[in-house]
């Protein structure tokens, strides 16, 4: 068995805690259908969705559902793992991200024939604040639901909710994806480190299994409220899966810019590859965590697992995260300041110079390479010393020969303190929140002119290393 915690550097393994009898059963049960009733591959279809310039705008502008998630659980623990055994209703979808006339599979757990499942399907966005818009509602019975994804569902990221009597409400994710999209952005949903922390079951990381909490991976913290301030500001995005990189080459092909939420730390060969060649060709990098990129892992589409981890640092790979991002992860289990170092510049100046972002900084933190091969970076902001190499965590940013810009955050709480529900149950003001979403909404704004460095070039602070 596999567990990943973070701590002073890297990894640990360890035995997780037993599974009641009903839990394995139930476990071995999924896995057998997820065997019996393989994912359906993507098929062309004609969805004839709204996707001319304004789209975003338009879907927003349609009514919201403020009470999406009422009654469903908040994941605040800080290894999300769940503490008492509950009577749920979960599940999972034979595939993370869906196109057009696909059809795809819900497997749920905690469901039979007896008992009527729920399905309320939700488009999550700004919607005037409701953050959610209600597609429809289902009803099913029995352990396989049949999804197709159809004209009224339109791209974006969505969640499917679960009720049913007596047990407790669960979100099952589900990308919807428009592969013939054109738009300036994309984001790229980290469902590889979902499920590396995902601790159902206590089994070994698999796609083919509910993910624990409240179901939906970790996209509610470290992913969404940076995409409902985008969705407000009315940008078009092109929503994908990190599996995607790893799977479909052209994934990429429209990008002006890419964005990686609050928690990307597995990355495949594949993936790292993508990302690489898309910089290379000009395409803007922005990093809003602190650990991005930081493992490498192995992924079997077969068996929906993923195996081999791996630093991408270490001797035997030697591609440390810092060559394509500028700095990297060194330190967890912190909590600090940043102090805006360039308010001069985009995206730091709808702030002043020297303002503090109180208590941003942390657990997770990133600064350039102190020793060994690094690329120059200006600093954006910066903390004050942390962590046992006494180093500041530094928000970094450079620009490349192709004009592409990459932007490190380099603190993991920096897209949850956008909405003050953060997995490691830290808190912050109603002044750090406004900040951040500033310089959030200002990062979005700049990515969508293209290349970065044609207009903002990179003032060097941290000269490169060969």
């Amino acid at each position: 068995m596999h567990l990943h915690l973070e701590g002073k550097r890297g990894r640990f393994t360890g035995g997780g805690h037993k599974l009641l009898g009903m839990k394995r059963a139930l476990l071995l049960i999924a896995a057998l259908v997820a065997l019996l009733v393989p994912m359906a591959p993507a098929v062309a279809g004609t969805c004839d969705w709204d996707t001319d310039t304004g789209w975003v705008a338009r879907e927003n502008a349609k009514a919201g559902s403020a009470k999406w998630d009422d009654g469903a659980p908040v994941r605040s623990g800080g290894d999300f793992s769940r503490r008492v055994e509950l009577k749920r209703i979960e599940g999972w979808f034979g595939t993370t991200s869906a196109q057009c006339g696909q059809n795809v599979a819900l497997r749920i757990v905690g469901g039979s024939k007896e008992i009527e499942t729920k399905i309320s399907i939700y488009r999550m966005g700004y919607y005037g604040g409701a953050r959610a818009r209600l597609i429809s509602v289902e009803k099913t019975t029995g352990n396989l639901w049949k999804f197709k994804v159809t004209q009224s569902t339109p791209p974006g990221q969505y969640l499917f909710r679960l009720d049913a009597d007596r047990r407790k409400t669960s979100f099952v994710p589900l990308v919807i994806r428009d592969a013939k999209s054109k738009s300036a952005i994309t984001f790229v949903s980290s469902v590889l480190t979902w499920q590396m922390n995902n601790k159902w079951g206590g089994s070994a990381p698999t796609f083919n299994r509910p993910y624990d909490g409240d179901g939906a991976g970790q996209f509610r913290y470290t992913e969404f409220p940076a995409l409902y301030l985008a969705e407000r500001a009315g940008h078009e995005i092109n929503y994908i899966t990190d599996l995607d990189l790893d799977s479909d080459p052209t994934a990429l092909r429209n990008a002006k810019s890419i964005v990686v939420g609050g928690r990307s730390e597995y990355w495949t060969v594949r993936m790292r590859g993508a990302m690489d060649a898309s910089v290379d060709r000009g395409i803007n990098l922005v990093a809003l965590g602190a650990n991005t990129g930081y493992n490498r892992v192995t992924y079997d589409p077969k068996t929906r697992t993923i195996s081999d981890v791996i630093k991408w640092r270490d001797p035997t790979v030697r591609k440390a995260e810092s060559y394509l991002l500028g700095s990297q992860f060194f330190a967890y289990g912190v909590k600090s300041n940043y102090t805006v170092k360039n308010a001069a510049q985009w995206p730091f100046d709808v702030l002043r110079q020297g303002e503090r972002i109180s208590g941003v900084v942390g657990p997770a933190v990133a600064a350039p390479s102190k020793n060994g091969k690094r690329v120059g970076v200006e600093i954006l902001a910066q903390s004050p010393p942390v962590g046992e190499l006494k180093m500041p965590a530094v928000a970094t940013y450079y620009t490349r020969s192709s004009g592409a810009g990459i932007l490190n955050i380099g603190t993991s709480s920096w897209v949850c303190a956008i909405d003050n529900k953060c997995p490691g149950g830290n808190t912050f003001s109603i002044t750090t929140r406004r900040q951040v979403a500033a310089v959030t909404g200002a990062i979005f704004e700049g990515i969508t002119r293209g290349p970065l460095g044609k207009w903002r070039p990179a003032t060097i602070d941290i000269p490169a290393q060969p």
